[in-house]
This record gives structure tokens, C-alpha cells and sequence, in this order.
């Protein structure tokens, strides 16, 4: 699993997390744990760098809809 902290202009600090392979979660620290508020699954992703592009990106659309 690989994670990075960030900060939101929405949710605040969050932490997105990637399994490496497919599987994303977002987090939210809940009483000093990470806790997944939005799961997305993303297929063709071979670099950490490409994970974490992808994953800002599903988390800007969430922003601009306002989820």
C-alpha cells in the first residue's frame, strides 16, 4: 500500500491511499484513524506518479460536484 497526506481545499487533511495495483481509497482522520469517505477503482496505472495524478484528479472532480 502506498499513502500520501494531503490538504483538500474541501475535505481538509486527507490521505489517499492505493493498493498499487487498482484500488484507491480516500480517508479522513475519525477519532485518530483513517476512515474511507469515497473508494474508486482505476485500471492501467504503472507509476506512483501516475496513481497519485489520477487520484487528485477524481478528488477535484468530487470538489467541483461537491460530494
Amino acid at each position: 500500500m502506498k499513502h500520501w497526506e494531503i490538504e483538500s481545499e474541501t475535505e481538509g487533511h486527507i490521505r489517499i491511499e492505493w493498493n498499487e495495483a487498482a484500488t484507491f481509497n480516500l480517508q479522513t482522520p475519525v477519532g485518530g484513524q483513517w476512515v474511507d469517505y469515497h473508494c474508486f477503482t482505476c485500471y492501467g496505472i504503472e507509476t506512483e506518479q501516475e496513481a497519485l495524478e489520477q487520484a487528485i484528479e477524481v478528488l477535484n472532480e468530487l470538489e467541483s460536484e461537491g460530494v
